[in-house]
């Protein structure tokens, strides 16, 4: 009896979280699957560098999708109910740290050039770069130290690592994030039309941070108070995947703001008060409007020169 219901308490702590982390990959998969198909039907202008960082968080997706489901089949149909299998880990989940920095690498990889081409900054680019590889390194050594420990108990070991690279991986995202919101606000000028385009790219970034900071938090937390079972597990696969929906959010949301690009917005307050002077002398007003030109493939760069001149001419009084 007692046998039993030991069987049935690794099945819930190890088999569990297993089976809810691959039930919910397949959704998120789903998502990726539509803005892949976005993407690639959206004729972007983008430049091969870009286009082929697209490219390989595809195929990333898709070796953690074969290597998911066959986890899952180990787990469920070659060893279900095997006690001794269950308390061991399998290579197919010591890849998942490998995975999730895998996609984590060119999506911060790429913000961190977008940062440089507003700052202009070697030094700040080459700290946020030795961020990125210092966040990237921890993640491959607890793959490793997870490999050489067959058995859930002696995995304490790659715990601290796993603490480093998790702090760092939060720190560099959140930090991305508020630097790149830091010069974008700086871009905000007196045309709604503008700052419109701004805001967006302002609420793109936190949505980009928010999602895998968040997994990352909870990943740390659960990891470092159960360490006998995965119960980590299903935010631990989810993350690769966050950073994927994220990243193709991003992109994909050129098509909205291709349509804004072509709206002229008019300040209908400056318009009023124009006509009350009108009203009481000759004004003769001159409009100059420089239409925005938005490089799709140098995101987030707003334009190549934006510039709207309004000139009144009004009579002495």
């Amino acid at each position: 009896m007692s046998t039993e219901r030991i069987s049935l308490t690794v099945i819930r702590q190890v088999l569990g979280p297993f089976l809810i982390g691959v039930t919910i990959y397949a959704f998120l998969l789903g998502v990726c699957a539509v803005q892949y198909v976005t993407y690639f039907t959206a004729s972007f202008k983008d430049n091969k560098i870009l286009f082929y960082a697209v490219v390989w968080m595809a195929m990333i997706d898709v070796l953690l999708t074969v290597n998911a489901f066959a986890g899952l089949w180990h787990y469920v149909i070659e060893h279900f109910a095997e006690v001794d299998v269950l308390k061991g880990t399998i290579w197919n989940f010591d890849l998942t740290p490998l995975f999730s920095t895998l996609t984590a690498i060119p999506v911060q990889t790429f913000l961190t050039y977008r940062i440089w081409r507003f700052s202009n900054s070697r030094i700040l680019c080459a700290f946020l770069a030795a961020l990125i590889l210092g966040a990237a390194v921890p993640a491959w050594i607890v793959s490793v130290q997870i490999a050489r420990k067959s058995a859930l108990t002696q995995r304490v070991a790659a715990v601290t690592t796993a603490y480093v690279w998790l702090s760092l991986s939060v720190t560099c995202d959140a930090l991305l994030s508020a630097i790149m919101i830091f010069y974008l606000r700086r871009q905000k000028s007196a045309f709604k039309h503008t700052n419109r385009i701004i805001s967006r790219y302002i609420q793109l970034s936190i949505q980009s941070a928010l999602p895998v900071t968040l997994c990352a938090i909870v990943i740390l937390v659960l990891a470092t108070t159960s360490t006998q079972t995965n119960i980590h597990y299903p935010f631990a696969l989810s993350l690769g995947r966050f950073y994927t929906i994220t990243f193709l959010t991003t992109l994909n949301a050129r098509l909205d703001i291709r349509e804004t690009e072509n709206t002229i917005s008019v300040n209908s307050v400056d318009l009023q008060v124009i006509n009350r002077r009108a009203r009481q002398q000759e004004v003769a007003i001159e409009v100059t409007h420089t239409r925005e030109t938005h490089i799709e493939s140098e995101w987030p760069r707003l334009s190549n020169k934006s510039s709207t001149e309004v000139e009144l001419k009004l009579p002495r009084v």
